[in-house]
């Protein structure tokens, strides 16, 4: 089950992507959307897409339903084979605590919980056990998100739907300071999957303003791309935020973050290439750790594993 939400939104491009893992590996899955003929149109694809009055969930089958849709499970049968797809453990708790408890702690059909980074898995698993929750690593596609293959322009990055207060903050410091003369501010929004990736091939640093990321794929793909990160983790972030090419800041610490941006910049004034150094480091940790083969071999072992033990439940 997907949410018929037609900006961007990596969350439900991760979902699409999954779907077509699937398939590739002859598991029969389909992106189910609530409205007849909808289907994302931000990103290329050709995913199996079908509406929930088109489906039937039959033995056999999992429903698979992300953590922002879980009061759906309360209008299925009683014991129906599911997953949550939590991809933000910080979502859980939107639901009414007495209804997150029934559907992730008391569910006789729940027959797994699938999340995307070590912070949701450890969350989680305080919460309601570890014996259902299994982890995703999220893949970046290298032929998108790699870095330029000229030294990018002074061009600084930024998604101003995330933390846009704090983000108007630091950036009028910076310019109160004068730190930001000859540096183009280049906001990334409203922008299809490629458009995003394009800017982030052509820009030097990427500012983080996010709170409670469930994984945090935007400053993951502008390392990709050979940035130079600067912000708030959002916690899940944490396993990629390394000090040795970026700069990780504690949320909400305006003043440590627009000094870490004018120290980045003065460094890059002195020592042309400072960012570029880091950046590229960057890319090549995150290229490795979130492969797509890695996000492909997760997906389809947790799933082929969790459709074997659901057959098993229908035989007895």
């Amino acid at each position: 089950m997907t949410p018929d939400h037609p900006e961007p939104s990596g969350g439900i491009r991760v979902i699409y992507r999954h779907v077509d893992i699937l398939n590739a590996a002859g598991i029969r899955a389909f992106v189910l959307h609530h409205r007849p003929g909808f289907r994302c149109e931000w990103f290329e694809h050709e995913t199996r897409v079908t509406d929930i009055a088109s489906a039937a969930v039959c033995g056999g089958d999992l429903l698979v339903v992300p953590e922002v849709d879980i009061d759906l499970l309360l209008q299925l049968p009683r014991g129906t084979r599911h997953v949550i797809f939590n991809q933000n453990s910080h979502l859980t708790w939107k639901r009414p605590v007495h209804q997150v408890a029934r559907l992730y702690a008391a569910n006789p059909g729940l027959a797994g919980i699938i999340t995307v980074s070590r912070h949701n898995q450890e969350m989680l698993g305080w919460a309601f056990g570890e014996t259902l929750i299994r982890r995703v690593h999220l893949g970046i596609d290298p032929a998108l998100f790699h870095p330029g293959s000229e030294p990018s322009g002074q061009r600084i990055a930024y998604m101003p739907r995330r933390g846009r207060e704090d983000a108007r903050q630091v950036l009028e410091m910076l310019e109160a300071r004068g730190i930001l003369d000859g540096w183009e501010i280049v906001p990334l929004d409203r922008l299809t999957h490629s458009q995003v990736a394009d800017r982030l091939r052509a820009t030097r640093i990427f500012l983080a303003f996010t709170h409670q990321e469930g994984f945090g794929l935007p400053p993951a793909e502008a390392m990709a791309c050979g940035n130079y990160v600067i912000g708030n983790h959002g916690f899940a972030g944490r396993e990629f935020f390394r000090a040795e090419f970026s700069a990780p800041i504690e949320s909400g610490d305006i003043l440590g973050f627009a000094s870490a941006v004018e120290k980045a910049i003065i460094a890059e004034r002195q020592e042309p290439g400072w960012c570029r150094e880091r950046g590229l480091e960057a890319s090549r940790f995150v290229l490795s750790e979130y492969s797509p083969a890695r996000e492909r071999e997760d997906v389809t072992s947790i799933y082929s594993e969790l459709l074997h033990h659901n057959a098993a439940v229908e035989r007895v």
